[in-house]
Formats: structure tokens, sequence, C-alpha cells
């Protein structure tokens, strides 16, 4: 025995000296540093082991002896005997380093058990060790709990010690700021008061500890609209939490209602509101807790940020709504225009709750014409008992109108698929929408009836559609022998509910007179025109019948600059839909016949009458169709359509105050030399558009000998659906006519034909 107390300093002084020189070295060259607190009992009888509140400790996980893995640090806290249900314990642990190969675990253990109550471990791979943070419940007075630090390795290869940099671990003592708590399970009433005639709850809270929950009660009557909104006020950082919330029905289980934060947004605020059915009147209860997704770790507890839920209870000021309720198909609030177009009606409702859809049915007598039924939706100045939702999707609204006609009430396969395969029945546009198919079988599939959906608006980005701007519509109505029914049902999507009044207003008319009178068998035919000359001279001034097309254009959305959904402008939000093409007025041109060379200059104009306020309503879109003149079959003349320019493009007229190149400037002519094509004016009573004389625009000779210019005339941009008259006001004359250069100076011709051995070449090439 005297013999090994001797030897022991010695091998451990021959320890010292052998890793002071290498990297193992506990402490850099102050020897060793002895290794305590390996256990569960050590922990329990050594001072030294045991965390005193608010006295950082500092230690290594470096091995001493041979041992080259393994070390754990095994620590005690003492609670005190005025513990209580709020109180708490917080361990961080840390590393004071840039970079350790240790990834920092900390486990919580009551005194005489195995199971951990909760650890949690720092896994940051290659990067900057994070803090290890746990705050813990634990109220039991007068015992001891159990710490303990190790590695969490997630590489074999990786060393699982440090012996060069300390951890530091340390312990408080907290009252948890919730006064709520424990509330876990038993529910924290919140007391209803009457504000007016508005019922209003509130409480504070805090998620303080990791996976805390939070639980609160009301009573609710049935009939009711609850209101529930959950803020996380802004306190300058992110919390460590995502702020969620169920809310459940009297039974304790079912969920009516659930949600939470969006990432990285704070202050966080969720709200919802919900109808009190009949059947789930009684006790309902709010369950707030941080945010768990799928494979997401324990939400962490943060005892900076509180939290304050508020509950209003009002009641439901829908007057359809009060008696049997209007949400459904059936349900509908049914209204009749009687006698002939030229009524109107309007419906007034409130979206007052999460899932509240309002249903109107308008019925049309017999009309041996065709019409249009135009509606709009308008928001009606209300006195707010709750704010808008649904904040947590980042938007402050979300309504949306949808229009259907009912294919049939008998809900049958056949049926479902005349609806979806029968264009008669059911229309679709599938140029202006391409999803279209899909959308009108989601209808056609409806539980309630085969519905042929006719039009839907989506309430869009208020910065470019303010005012539910894009909230109206026009329907042709086709002739009908029987009652013509047409359903509306305006609902919230993605959650939404306000309680705030709108009003939908519905108005029936006749189409303009031309269209009317255009129509043969139940189609719209072309118009036949004569195109006419002014020699050397302009257009004569407007009222001259022999050189104008008139009409309306009442329905559809209106084409969009560049054909672009998401940019273009016009009423059309970006997921809008009409089963119906824009409405399109053709007019058919008999052109002259001319002696050769055929080339005669084409002047174009068109006015669009103004609203009331001045504004321009939509622009117009001239679609052109030629017949090529020069294409024979078998030494038959024949006509042969043109409506693509040499480069693809369609042979469309369309205002745009761009400086373009026109047909006959070079292309690698300066930009400097490039004009707008179109004139603009604005009068008192139309917006004028004129195609400029740097245009060119002109009628080749291959189109003189096809005889026939057809024009489709459609909208463009369209702002409003108020209807207003159109004047296409257009003429041919002598050719080659001159324009004024863009530096001025003299007038430039437009290109002139010449003969080339007897035969014309050069001159018009508009199509070029």
């Amino acid at each position: 025995m005297r013999l090994r107390t001797r030897l022991l300093p010695l091998a451990l002084l021959l320890l010292a000296a052998c890793s002071s020189e290498g990297d193992d070295t506990p402490d850099a060259g102050t020897g060793v540093v002895e290794d305590l607190c390996n256990s569960r009992e050590e922990a329990l009888s050594n001072a030294d082991c045991e965390l005193k509140p608010g006295t950082p400790v500092e230690r290594f996980l470096a091995l001493t002896g041979d041992v080259k893995a393994g070390d754990e640090d095994w620590y005690s806290i003492r609670i005190p005997a005025n513990a209580n249900a709020r109180t708490l314990v917080h361990v961080t642990g840390t590393y004071l380093a840039s970079s350790t190969p240790v990834n920092l675990s900390v486990s919580v253990l009551e005194k005489d058990k195995s199971t951990s109550l909760v650890a949690k471990s720092d896994q940051h791979g290659a990067g900057a060790p994070q803090p290890v943070d746990i705050i813990l419940p634990y109220g039991t007075p007068d015992t001891q709990l159990i710490v303990v630090v190790r590695d969490a390795p997630t590489n074999p290869a990786r060393p699982n010690y440090d012996a060069r940099n300390r951890y530091r671990l340390t312990v408080e003592l907290l009252e948890n700021p919730d006064t709520n708590e424990p509330n876990d399970v038993t529910p924290t009433p919140i007391a209803l008061s009457a504000q007016g005639a508005v019922q209003v709850g509130n409480a504070q809270g805090y998620l303080a500890t990791d996976n805390d929950v939070d639980r609160f009660s009301f009573p609710l009557t049935a009939g009711k609209i609850v209101y529930v909104r959950l803020t996380a006020p802004d306190q300058g950082f992110a919390p460590n939490y995502r702020l969620s919330y169920e809310l459940l029905r009297p039974n304790g289980t079912d969920k009516e209602s659930e949600g939470n934060v969006r990432p990285k947004v704070h202050p966080g605020v969720i709200a919802t509101a919900r109808k009190v059915q009949a059947t789930l009147a009684g006790t309902w209860t709010l369950v707030v807790k941080g945010y768990r997704g799928t494979n997401d770790p324990v939400p962490a507890g943060d005892l900076r940020q509180p939290y304050t839920v508020e509950v209003r209870v009002v009641d439901e000021a829908d007057a359809n709504d009060q008696s049997s309720g209007n949400d459904a198909y059936a349900q509908a609030f049914a209204r009749d225009l009687v006698g002939s177009p030229g009524t109107s009606t309007s419906f007034t409702g409130r979206l007052g709750y999460v899932g509240d859809q309002d249903w109107y049915a308008l019925r049309l007598p017999a009309y041996a014409k065709p019409s249009v039924l135009r509606y709009r939706l308008v928001e009606v100045a209300t006195t707010p008992r709750f704010d808008p939702l649904p904040v947590e999707l980042g938007r402050l609204a979300d309504r949306q109108v949808r229009v259907f006609t009912t294919v049939s009430t008998s809900i049958t396969a056949e049926n479902r698929a005349t609806c979806t395969n029968d264009a008669a029945v059911c229309p679709r546009d599938v140029r202006e929408f391409p999803d279209a198919p899909s959308l009108v079988q989601t209808y056609c599939n409806n539980k309630d009836a085969v519905l042929c959906l006719q039009s839907l608006r989506e309430e869009a980005d208020p910065a470019r559609f303010p005012g539910l701007s894009n909230f109206q519509g026009a329907l042709p109505v086709p002739t009908h022998t029987g009652t013509a029914a047409y359903h509306f049902v305006v609902q919230g999507g993605n959650g939404w509910a306000d309680d705030r009044d709108y009003r939908l207003e519905v108005s029936w008319a006749d189409d303009d007179a031309e269209e009317v009178a255009a129509y043969s068998g139940g189609v719209e035919q072309e118009r036949a025109k004569t195109l006419n000359g002014v020699g050397a001279g302009n257009l004569p001034v407007p009222g001259s019948a022999t050189f104008e097309a008139k009409g309306q254009l009442s329905y559809g959305h209106g084409r969009l600059r560049g054909n672009d959904r998401a940019t273009g402008l016009g009423v059309r939000g970006p997921t809008d839909y009409d089963a119906v093409p824009s409405d399109t007025d053709t007019f058919q041109y008999q052109l002259p016949t001319l002696s050769a060379p055929e080339d005669a200059a084409w002047l174009v104009q068109w006015d669009v009458e103004n609203l009331p306020d001045g504004g321009t309503p939509h622009g117009l879109a001239l679609d052109l169709t030629f017949c090529d003149g020069n294409t024979t079959d078998g030494g038959t003349q024949t006509c042969t359509p043109v409506t693509t320019t040499s480069t693809g493009g369609a042979l469309t007229l369309a205002y745009s105050s761009s400086v373009m190149r026109a047909w006959h400037t070079s292309a690698s002519a300066p930009l400097s030399s490039y004009q707008a094509l179109y004139q603009l004016e604005k009068t008192p009573t139309t917006t004028r558009v004129t195609v400029a004389p740097y245009a060119c625009s002109c009628l080749e000779r291959r189109f003189i000998k096809g005889g026939t210019l057809k024009v489709a005339v459609s909208a463009t941009e369209r702002t409003d659906y108020t209807p207003v008259g159109y004047t296409l006001r257009t003429a041919y004359g002598d050719y080659p006519r001159s324009y004024t250069a863009a530096d001025g100076g003299s007038p430039t011709s437009c290109p002139a034909p010449s003969q080339d051995g007897g035969t014309w070449v050069g001159g018009c090439q508009f199509t070029r």
C-alpha cells in the first residue's frame, strides 16, 4: 500500500508532462484538471456537482487517462421548499468558443428516475456552436433534479470530447410570467362582458416553456358568431415559436378551426370567426401553443414573448342568415324580374363567418331577343364589430363571386357528362382561360345540382383593383322561351370572413340594336359594309354614315395588353373567368375594284364613348382578315384568308403610345427614326384613336383583288361594364401618301409602286 501511494503522484505527473505537449491538453499547459461529477451519486452528494441558481459552472468534456470517449458530467439542482405550479427551471448550456467538435447535449431528470424530463442537443455540424436552452416547469418542493451533460455524436469518426474549450452551464429558478398556469389541461375561463350589443372577453398568457399548451374556455349560444383573435405583439425579435391555435367544440376534441402564424412574421396575429350551430351551443375551448409541423422539433418556450386573446361574440347581422339561411344552392334567396329588359334589383348580405356562403337566384321571364345581364359587387359603409380575416394568410380580403346556370337538378352521370363535354350546354372559354375545362368540371360535379359556371370573380391585388373594381361582369343572355335562372354565390375563400355588408347589384338590359339586328337563327352574323373612297382627301368628320360602323361591346373581359393575365391592365383579375368569349362585332367590307396598280391608302379611326365621369371604359382591337386575290385554284379565284403577317404575328390594330418601326422602315434604321403608329385624342365625350400617317396604312394589291376585308372589333383593357357605344370610321384613298419624319423636315412619301418589265412591283406591303 505504501508503494502505491508513492507511485500514483508520479504517474499523474508523467501524464501531465506528456499531455502538455499535445492537442488533448485539458487546459493549455496548466496540468490535469480533476474529473468530477461522473455519476448520479456524485451529483447528489458532491457539493462541487450542485448547480447554484445564477452561478455559472465552466467545465470540460475532456477525457483523462487512456479513455478517449464517453465523458459525461452529472449535476444536481435543489428545488426549494416554496416551489409551486408556476416554478420554472431554466437551464442553459453553451460552449465559450467559435468551434468545437462536441455537439453539446443537456438532459434533465428527476433524481430517482432514468428517463429524461427533457433533453436537447446542439447539432451544429461544421458551424459555430449554439446554446442549448431548456425551460422546464417543475413545482415539486424540496427535492432535486439531475442534469447530465454529454456529447450527442452524429458522426462516429468525429471526436466527441474537447480538451481545449470549456462549456458553461447555468441554472435559474424563475416564476412563470403566465398567471394562468397551470392551464395545460384545465382551461382558464374567459369572462365575457357586454359592451353594447357585443360580448367581449380578454386574456393574456405566455408560452413560456417547451411544448407549452395553454387552454381557455368561454360559453357560446346557438346562432351567435364568435370572433377569436390571438396577437403576439412585436417585441423587436422573432419569438422562439410560431404562434398557433385550435378552437375546439364543446365535446373538447372536435376542431372548429385552427391556424398558425406564417414563418418569420412578427408581430404574430391570427384570427377566425365562426357561427355557432344549434348543436354546438355550450362551452368552447381555445388551445394556444407553438406550431409544430411534420418532423419539426418540440416548439421552444419564450419567457420574453406575451400573447393576448380577444373573444368577441356578436349577433348574426345578415338578414338572409337570420332565418333559414341561404348557405346552399337549395336555400338560395330567389327573386323574379318581370316584364322585359330594363329592370334591375340588388341583394344585400354579409360574409360574417368563415365558410359563409350567400346564394341568390334571379329568374328572367321569356324573351325572344338576345339580352345582357350585368352584375357588380360593392361594399356598403358599415361599422364593423370585428376586423376582417384572415390576417394569418397575409391578405386583407379574399371575397369571391360565382355565377351559374343550372344544367339539371337531377344528378346523374349522364347529366354531369353533358355539362362537362357539351359546349352548347355549358360553354367554356379556353382562349382566354386555358384551365377552363377543369374549372368547369368542378361545378359540373357539384353535389347539389349539375351547375355550369358562367362567371367567376376573385378578389385581387387591391393596388390594381381598388374597391373591388374587378367584381363586375356582363353575361350574354340568349333568347329563351321559358324562365331563365341564374344563381349567384358570394363567399369568402382561404378562411376569409368580414363584418361589413356588401350589395350585389344586378341589371337586365337589351343588347345594343346593331347586335340584335345582326342575329339570325340565334347566331350573330357578320355585318356587311362597303369600303368607300375619299380620293386624295382624309376621313370625313364624324357623323357621315357612309364611312362609319357602330356598335357596343357588352360582355367579356376584354383583351389584355400583351395578353398577360398577371400584369395586363383592365378589369380582369388574374384568376377571373367568363365562360363566353368577349363580345366581338365582325364587319365584312366589300373592297373597291381599282385599276393597276391597285394599291390604296387605308384610313382608319375609331371612337369609344366616355363614361359619365370622363373615363374610358375600354379600348378597341381590330382583328383583320383579308382575302389573298393572288391565290388561285384551277384558274378559279378563291378567297384564301390572310390573318397573319410574314413574321407570324396577328393582323391586329390596337392603340399603343410606344414608338415603333413601321412596315416601310428598315430594320437597320436608327431608333430615332421610329414614331408612334397611333394618335390619341380625348374629347369631352369620346376617346379617339387614329392610325398615324407614319404607319402608311394601306391595302395591298392582292387584297384589293381578293375583294373582301373582315374587321372583328373587340374590347381591350376593359375597366367598366357600363354600356357605351363605339364608332369605327374607315375609308380607302389615293396611294402613296406622305408623312412627316421624326426629325421634321419635308414630307416623306410612303413606298410607291413601280413597273418592272410591265409588272407592278413594290408599293404597299402593309403585312410585311
